[in-house]
Parts: structure tokens; C-alpha cells; sequence
């Protein structure tokens, strides 16, 4: 989903102007420096956790070390790992409009780019006013989501949807998962994922909006 060669240069250079060695940020990393060496030539694919963990070592944010211009990565929901869900979504949710920009459906759900569902019937709905996460495994035996009236609507067990926000802390929207079967997705590697692409998703409407490049979809605003 990201261009490699891209952020291995970025990595480089970060580590070059922070004048560290090699050595050093391979045993921040855990890493032997042959190992390190070959995510600086390209050599190796950067998982989103990993690429995070060396913004850290090299104390830079993350953005620094991705070409955000790539539409792409808002559009290719399919490659985000989303723990067997069947159906995914980036949504732009306001005070009275719940918008899919991007879907990933392999369950004929019927929400494609552009469609829209009535807001108060989602819990993205909810998300928007308290802007946090919400993760469900199995609805049938959560205490506060069993008797909701949204899982029984839309017809699913388990659920993940995570808060995107502007790089100026505003809320746009969410970032969310559903399946119709009970899903073990409350652990904290899925939701550091979750996150760690709202994030990513953040960077590039703000590239979007600078009028860094153009977007081949348009934003509301």
C-alpha cells in the first residue's frame, strides 16, 4: 500500500539528521544492523506498527516518513488487516450525514462509495460525540451494546470503529468494521491498528486539504 522505496529514504534521512548510527537505531529496534540495513535499502516491508516504533526511535511523527501523496490509501480499505470482518468502511460522519467514502463489502451489504445511511441509526453516530473507540466482540453477550438497537438493524455480532480526526483535532469521521459473527477483535493489537490507520488517514486529508495534490474523489467539508 505504500511505497517503500519512499520510506526507506525517508528513514535514512531522519536517521542522517538525528546523526544517529546504524547500530543505534537497530538496538532501539531490537534489530541486528545487517536487519536494520535492509529496511534502509528497501529491502523490507515495513509493517504500519514497526513504521510507527521508528518515527519513536528517530523522534519524528510519522507523516514525516510517508509519501502522503497517495490517494490510494484511502481508497484501498481492502488492504487494511481487519481480522476476518467482512465488511469495512472510512465514513465521513457530520452533525447529520453519515457518508461512505471508502468499502471494502464482501458480504453484498449494499453500502458503496457515496451512499449514505440515517445517522442516528449508527453508532458512528454515538463516536462522534464522544470520539471514542468503540469495540465489540460478540453483541449477544456485550453488557452495554446486547439490547442496542443498531447491531439488531444492521445485522451484526461484532463491530470496531475507531475516531479519525483533522490533523487540527476536529472530528470528520470513522473508520469501522463489521461482521455478522462474533470476532475476537478486542485485543490490543487490532485496536493499535485501527488507530494507527485513522492516523495515517488523517495525514492525508490534511495533504488533501493543503491542496498538496489532488484527491481523485471530492471531500466535504
Amino acid at each position: 500500500m505504500y511505497n517503500n522505496a519512499t520510506i526507506a529514504v525517508n528513514i535514512k534521512n531522519a536517521r542522517l539528521e538525528k546523526n544517529y548510527s546504524q547500530e543505534y537505531v537497530a538496538g532501539k529496534l531490537k534489530l541486528s544492523q545487517n536487519a536494520y540495513s535492509k529496511i534502509e535499502l528497501g529491502h523490507t516491508k515495513i509493517t504500519v506498527e514497526r513504521l510507527s516504533v521508528i518515527a519513536d526511535v528517530l523522534e519524528i511523527g510519522l507523516a514525516r516518513l510517508i509519501d502522503v501523496n497517495i490517494w490510494s490509501d484511502i481508497n484501498a480499505i481492502n488492504e487494511i488487516p481487519i481480522t476476518g470482518m467482512s465488511f469495512a468502511a472510512i465514513a465521513r460522519v457530520t452533525k447529520d450525514r453519515w457518508i461512505a467514502y471508502s468499502v471494502l463489502d464482501e458480504i453484498n451489504f449494499g453500502i458503496l462509495p457515496g451512499s449514505e445511511l440515517k445517522l442516528e441509526t449508527t453508532i458512528c453516530y454515538e463516536i462522534m460525540h464522544h470520539q471514542k473507540a468503540v469495540v465489540i466482540d460478540e453483541v449477544a453477550t456485550d453488557e452495554v451494546y446486547a439490547h442496542h438497537p443498531t447491531p439488531a438493524m444492521y445485522g451484526f455480532q461484532s463491530y470496531i470503529s475507531m475516531p479519525i480526526f483533522r490533523q487540527n483535532g476536529s472530528f470528520f469521521g470513522t473508520l469501522c468494521a463489521i461482521d455478522p459473527r462474533p470476532a475476537k477483535i478486542n485485543t490490543p493489537a487490532t485496536i493499535m491498528t485501527f488507530k494507527l490507520f485513522a492516523e495515517l488517514i488523517s495525514f492525508h486529508l490534511s495533504a488533501i486539504e493543503k491542496g498538496d495534490f489532488k484527491p481523485t474523489a471530492t471531500l466535504s467539508s
